[in-house]
C-alpha cells in the first residue's frame, strides 16, 4: 500500500502491512511524524492531530468538526479528510496564506497514490518549493513552514522574496487573526 507515494519521494520504509487497518489508519501509523522531500510534505504525528484541529478551526470556524487533519506542506498548508455529511470524502487543503480552503477532488488514497506522484506541483507547489530551495538549502524542521511575509489575502505577492521561515503555529495564529477580521 502507498507504493507510488513512496516511489515519488524515493523512500523505502519497512513494510508494515496490517489488513485490519483501513487505508487512513494504516497511513497514519506507518508515516506519522515523518518528513518527505526535504520538508515538502510532512505527516502529523498522532499527538499533534487534536492541537491542529483546534488551530485550523480557529482559522476556519465554519469547518469545525468537518475535517480530520493528516498532513501539511512546506507552505504551512494543512491537508485533511472532509468528513462533512458524516462520511469520509475528498481531501481538503486549508491554505492559510491565501485564506482559502480548496477541495481536492479525490479520496485519501488517490491523493497519495495519484495526486502527489503525478500532480505534485498542483497540490504541493513543488516548483515553487524548488525555486525557494535555491536560496534556502536547509531542511525545514517539523514545527516550521515557509510563510508569506505579507499573506496573499492582505495583498502580498506569490514570489520567493515574500517568503520567510516561520514557526508554523505562530504563522497560523497571525494569519487566522487577520483573516477573520477582513
Amino acid at each position: 500500500m502507498y507504493e507510488k507515494f513512496e516511489d515519488y519521494f524515493k523512500i523505502e520504509i519497512k513494510n508494515n502491512e496490517n489488513s485490519n487497518f483501513d487505508e487512513i489508519t494504516y497511513f497514519k501509523q506507518k508515516y506519522q511524524g515523518m518528513t518527505f522531500g526535504n520538508g515538502l510534505y510532512r505527516v502529523f504525528n498522532k499527538a499533534a492531530i487534536d492541537k491542529w484541529k483546534q488551530i485550523i478551526t480557529e482559522g476556519y470556524p465554519g469547518f469545525e468538526n468537518y475535517f480530520e487533519p493528516f498532513a501539511y506542506d512546506w507552505l504551512g498548508r494543512c491537508f485533511a479528510v472532509d468528513i462533512r455529511n458524516g462520511k469520509m470524502g475528498n481531501v481538503l487543503m486549508f491554505e492559510i496564506g491565501t485564506a482559502d480552503v480548496l477541495e481536492i477532488p479525490c479520496n485519501f488514497m488517490s491523493f497519495h497514490e495519484e495526486e502527489i506522484p503525478h500532480y505534485h506541483d498542483s497540490c504541493l507547489a513543488s516548483s515553487f518549493f524548488n525555486e525557494w530551495r535555491i536560496y534556502n538549502t536547509d531542511d525545514l524542521q517539523n514545527d516550521k513552514c515557509v510563510g508569506y511575509k505579507i499573506p496573499l489575502f492582505l495583498g502580498g505577492t506569490d514570489t520567493v522574496d515574500n517568503l520567510e521561515v516561520s514557526d508554523m503555529e505562530v504563522y497560523w495564529n497571525v494569519c487566522s487573526y487577520y483573516k477573520n477580521r477582513i
